[in-house]
């Protein structure tokens, strides 16, 4: 029967205790990485998104109605979607300082299974709230492009001419708040992006979340 040297009962310890430092060194750079890009996608989404929609309702407040209907709504999707994508971004943040508190003991750290999962989730959000907003803004283009067609028919009489349809400064204020609300959807992409491929690279090349045993 063969026996286990004693001199590799140290060499096991010792071993663990690498195991464990590294892991730990893992968990504290990707806490970093989460609070970075999750700092950056929450104000720069906010920022963003609440332009978006006080020029979403400025435009309908000075007009008195609503002058394109399908920009309207679905912009306010999009701006809808945008809001929830930034409290999406702030449990990044929370995310990071729970990795920061966990780097000591792995074994409390969450799963990547559910890290995957929530950043999966913020990039299908951000898809919908963006292409909501562009098909708004392509609304709005054919229907300036419309009312520039019209009036180049009559440039002179267009104030007094019940059948013209002259280009109104503010609907172009529609397109600006689907601008914004696309720029901020983006911006939520490309950070939860890039967390999910910091996440998903092998550990030789990554510092991913480890699964509870």
């Amino acid at each position: 029967m063969r026996t286990v040297p004693l001199a590799s009962a140290p060499r096991n310890v010792e071993s663990e205790k690498t195991k464990l430092d590294q892991v730990s060194k893992r968990l504290e750079s990707t806490s970093r990485h989460f609070k970075r890009l999750g700092s950056l996608g929450f104000w720069g989404q906010l920022v963003c998104t609440v332009v978006a929609a006080v020029i979403l309702s400025f435009s309908t407040v000075i007009t008195g109605k609503i002058t394109s209907p399908a920009t309207f709504y679905t912009t306010a999707g999009g701006i809808a979607a945008a809001f929830i994508s930034v409290f999406w971004s702030f449990g990044y943040i929370r995310l990071s300082d729970r990795l920061q508190r966990t780097a000591n003991a792995p074994s409390k750290a969450p799963p990547r299974a559910d890290v995957v999962k929530s950043l999966k989730n913020g990039i299908v959000l951000n898809l919908l709230g963006m292409g909501s907003a562009v098909l708004g803004m392509q609304a709005m283009v054919g229907l300036l492009v419309a009312k520039a067609l019209t009036s180049s028919l009559n440039p002179y009489y267009q104030g007094i001419s019940p059948g013209s349809s002259p280009v109104i400064a503010l609907d172009v204020f529609l397109v600006q708040a689907s601008a914004n609300t696309i720029l901020s959807h983006f911006l939520g992409l490309v950070c939860s992006l890039e967390l999910l491929r910091s996440v998903t690279l092998p550990p030789s090349e990554s510092f991913p979340v480890p699964r509870v045993a």
